[in-house]
């Protein structure tokens, strides 16, 4: 089995994490990698590290110069991390932040070395998912750094990089996945998907969320694709904007609104666009679709133990 839950990429290194272990993504197959967590959730790529989330340790770093995992210092928590984001700055700011099991928010400032739960806010501690905006222009004020946390009850936003949270708008649900549009800042557009409470969407920058008709009931993982793909919808000849995945296969759709399956598309648990490839985390392995069509280039699995 090589179940995946996570993807991330750092300057062409891949890596794709689950209950089976942490892997690299190679052309043709997963490698599995040695790591010290004992349930593993994420996995995060940055720079000269790559950090695991799951338990016992909460967070894990192994740097480049390094031999040995270590655990991260968490001051105040000690719940299992399900989840990473760096910030889009993170090469200046040195900020990352995961979310949790039970201690809402964890932020970092010094690339990952120690976490403090960031909280002020928050309703509800168990953090599914983060997403970030894009960064906004130099020249616009307020410059704002906004990112948006799925937790158990609701959508949280905030607009300081995570030091505070506001919920925005929207049922009380259990909120897995959250996709913010590239040009947020002039359209306004977030997607959220739930548990068993269908799509969300909002136009107002994640302030708010009205929910989609038609959509599936059950999302599992979102994506808004960089530049569209050309001849992705079932009748072809269109552009797709986002994919969504339910629990038997891929969805897409030019706005966020209207969703069209996908032919042949097996499900996902985790999506990730890497120059002009999506990369689909599932319980079958890693799936690399051409962005452009969507059609399957290849599946890469565990290799078998001889």
């Amino acid at each position: 089995m090589s179940i995946i839950l996570s993807l991330s990429e750092h300057e062409g290194s891949i890596w794709a994490a689950g209950p089976y272990g942490l892997f690299a993504v190679g052309e043709e197959e997963l490698t599995p990698t040695p790591q010290p967590q004992e349930r593993l959730t994420a996995a995060c790529s940055l720079g000269d590290r790559i950090f695991t989330g799951g338990a016992p340790f909460g967070v894990a770093y192994l740097l480049d110069s390094a031999e040995q995992w270590q655990a991260a210092w968490q001051e105040g928590a000690d719940s299992a991390v399900l989840t990473f984001a760096s910030a889009p700055d993170y090469d200046d700011s040195g900020v990352i932040l995961a979310g949790s099991e039970g201690d809402g928010v964890l932020r970092s400032r010094d690339r990952g070395l120690r976490w403090m739960p960031s909280n002020f806010g928050l309703r509800n501690l168990t953090v599914l998912t983060l997403a970030w905006a894009p960064p906004m222009d130099e020249d616009t004020w307020p410059h704002w750094q906004v990112v948006f946390a799925g937790t158990e009850e609701g959508i949280y936003r905030s607009p300081n990089a995570g030091l505070g949270w506001k919920r925005s708008e929207s049922a009380d649900a259990a909120y897995q996945t959250v996709a913010v549009a590239p040009d947020v800042h002039c359209s306004g557009l977030v997607l959220a998907g739930t548990e068993a409470g269908g799509l969300w969407r909002s136009t107002d920058g994640g302030r708010s969320f009205d929910t989609v008709e038609k959509a599936p009931e059950q999302v599992n993982a979102l994506l808004a694709l960089a530049n569209g793909s050309e001849g992705a919808s079932a009748g072809g000849g269109s552009s797709a904007g986002w994919l969504l995945s339910d629990d038997t296969q891929l969805w897409c759709s030019q706005d966020g609104a209207a969703w069209s399956p996908v032919e042949g598309s097996t499900p996902a648990l985790c999506m990730l666009e890497i120059d002009g490839r999506v990369y689909i985390g599932g319980e079958n392995g890693v799936t690399v679709l051409n962005s452009a069509n969507l059609q399957v280039e290849r599946l890469l699995q565990i290799p078998p133990i001889s």
